[in-house]
């Protein structure tokens, strides 16, 4: 064998350690023994593309406080200081949301994640918001993993050219112990409550992360994160029924997990009993809500085995994140777990003057309010990141000059109640008075439309009184939906109202109750399947009069393009255009455009006070 050159040998070390390196969290069978490590996990969900700080009333010192919170370039300051050799940086997912998304579609956001070199990312039911393709440009955009155990693209979606890309877990090493990292999504709500296509499938998220579990143990992986984006009361689940889960980072259901006294100095407190996602196939939720220790940070479950499983998550809308400290053993048990959401504000504070209009407070004023702050475990002051900051500003430029054109104004405030609450004939009614209004909008795009019907979980924020922009329209319906109709017989349209109904009863899925133009109806919230909606009337368009729906005539329905797909158990509307695709018709106007136009064609640009007598709730009933 000739002798090596002492450049030779070194190079040949050279190599071997970068190859050491480049496949470290590779796991060989080998290694030293496990040893105890402590982690540090930073994390973030459902943001809905809200990227910048939102103005937000905190109490502070007992006095309501109007703070800029969170947004991205604050959220990156904290996550720098946090951020050490020990931490993992996580999100839970979901995109949409804002004029950010309505614009540029996930683009900023992605490059965001990119500049806080993540650890992983879950995708969550909203990625899917724009279909396959676009989810597919994104997720090719992506410098960091991207996390889903539970879905799989065949190879006519467009995912499928990017499923390297979309990995079941990482692994990632701190002192030489190997921190099993792996996400799953809910699949119902993925599948009805988004744009995904028919050629992605999907695996129960129970038996999926039972097996992940299994795979990161066989790698001699004993310390086990689930990223996850399925619901707080889901995740409870996941960690009483999944041997070997040590920590879970959540998302879906924007809950708030805190201190209640810490939270409530802040005039905050725990947000997680409302707008559970339904529970996993086969299981329920009746228990967990039972729960003692529920809405702390962490919340506490007793694992199958015995051990302590601990559940986080960080509110949502970019205006906190979670930090939570981990101490495991060489046996990957959990010895100690603790930490908080942080909330970061700007330093610049308003409160009321004497005429109640907010305004800039004094300067001792505002050394009294530091030193609140200073003192909450909660709250803390944070500058903007400048390379987020500037990251944002093109965008930022595109999305002021979209926002300045003033649509009309708004009489009387519109609210978007999900479920509406018993009431009787002649009582002023409840539920969502801006899904009726965005039903009659899209009513008046076509002479043919009869009725029109919407999903009240596609209206995505109240109809304020006062002026509106174009940008306050997109984001009341900020989705790239557009007006379809379907010609279907009355019967038909009585069944999809109690699919949709029924549905956001039962799943958990609110958003699917459904609004309408043209029709109204008598709700019993405690009826089966086909019993919600009841006693439903139709109101002629040309002479205005009601009478009862004709289950065997044919209307012209306007909804939209995704409840039309039969998502949110819009059932019907899919399987009349399957019988017959003839009967539909795929307007292409986008989604807010009917909106902007009824607006803009009522009396002095003013949307008048709701007329209770077209409108679709007749009586709610418990």
């Amino acid at each position: 064998m000739p002798s090596l050159s002492l450049g030779q040998v070194l190079r040949a070390i050279f190599l071997a350690g970068s190859v050491a390196t480049l496949f470290g969290c590779v796991d060989d069978g080998g290694g030293g023994a496990p040893k105890a490590v402590s982690v540090k996990i930073i994390h973030t969900n459902d943001h809905h593309s809200y990227l910048d700080s939102s103005s937000y009333d905190l109490m502070i010192d007992n006095v309501a406080t109007r703070v800029d919170m969170g947004g991205f370039a604050r959220l990156s300051t904290i996550i720098k200081k946090e951020r050490n050799d020990h931490s993992i940086v996580v999100n839970s997912g979901e995109l949409n949301g804002t004029l950010y998304f309505s614009l540029f579609k996930g683009e900023p956001d992605f490059k965001i994640f990119n500049e806080l070199k993540l650890d992983g990312y879950t995708l969550g039911n909203h990625e899917f918001d724009e279909g396959d393709a676009r989810l597919a440009e994104l997720i090719g955009m992506a410098n960091f993993p991207i996390l889903s155990a539970n879905m799989s693209p065949e190879p006519k979606s467009p995912l499928y050219a990017v499923k390297d890309k979309i990995k079941p877990y990482v692994i990632k090493e701190i002192d030489g112990e190997k921190i099993g990292i792996f996400g799953i999504l809910k699949v119902e709500k993925t599948k009805n409550s988004s744009l995904v296509s028919d050629n992605v499938t999907f695996a129960d998220e129970i038996k999926t992360a039972k097996k992940i579990v299994a795979e990161l143990e066989a790698k001699g992986v004993n310390k086990i994160v689930l990223v996850s984006h399925v619901g707080y009361y889901n995740d409870i689940l996941f960690a009483q029924q999944v041997p070997g889960l040590d920590v879970i980072v959540g998302g879906d259901t924007h809950s708030l997990l805190g201190d209640t006294a810490q939270l409530a100095q802040i005039g905050l407190a725990p947000i997680y009993a409302n707008d559970q996602t339904g529970p996993f196939t086969g299981y329920s939720h009746d228990s967990i809500a039972k729960m003692d220790g529920l809405g702390k940070y962490p919340t506490t479950v007793k694992g199958p085995n015995g051990d302590p499983v601990y559940v986080v998550t960080a509110w949502s809308y970019a205006y906190a994140l979670g930090v939570l400290n981990v101490d495991f053993d060489a046996d990957g048990k959990v010895k100690k777990a603790g930490g908080n959401i942080i909330i970061p504000v700007g330093d610049k504070f308003q409160r009321k003057n004497a005429a109640g209009t907010f305004v800039q407070v004094a300067e001792d004023v505002k050394t009294q309010i530091m030193t609140a702050i200073n003192a909450s475990p909660i709250l803390t002051v944070a500058g903007l990141d400048s390379t987020i900051d500037a990251l944002l500003a093109p965008y930022r430029v595109k999305l002021e000059q979209a926002k300045n054109e003033v649509v009309g104004s708004i009489t009387q405030t519109m609210a978007n109640t999900r479920i509406p609450t018993p009431f009787s004939p002649g009582q002023t009614p409840t539920g969502s008075y801006a899904g009726q209004v965005v039903a009659e909008a899209f009513r008046k795009t076509n002479p043919a439309i009869d009725v029109a019907i919407q999903n009240v979980g596609g209206v995505r924020a109240n109809l304020l009184a006062g002026p509106i922009t174009m940008a306050q329209v997109i984001e009341v319906l900020p989705f790239s939906n557009t007006i379809v109709m379907i010609k279907m017989k009355g019967s038909d349209i009585v069944k999809v109202l109690n699919e949709g109904a029924y549905y956001s009863l039962h799943s958990g899925s609110t958003g699917a109750f459904p609004a309408a133009a043209g029709l109204r109806y008598d709700v019993f919230l405690s009826g089966g399947e086909y019993g919600v909606i009841k006693n439903v009337e139709v109101q002629d368009r040309k002479t205005g009069t009601w009478s009862a729906i004709a289950n065997d005539t044919l209307y012209t329905v306007a909804t939209n393009s995704f409840t039309a797909q039969g998502k949110d158990n819009y059932l019907s509307f899919k399987s009349v255009r399957d019988a017959d695709p003839t009967v539909f018709e795929d307007t292409y106007i986008l989604y807010y455009v009917p909106l902007v136009n009824y607006i803009k064609s009522l009396p002095n640009k003013q949307l008048p006070a709701l007329d209770l007598t077209t409108y679709s709730l007749k009586s709610v009933t418990p």
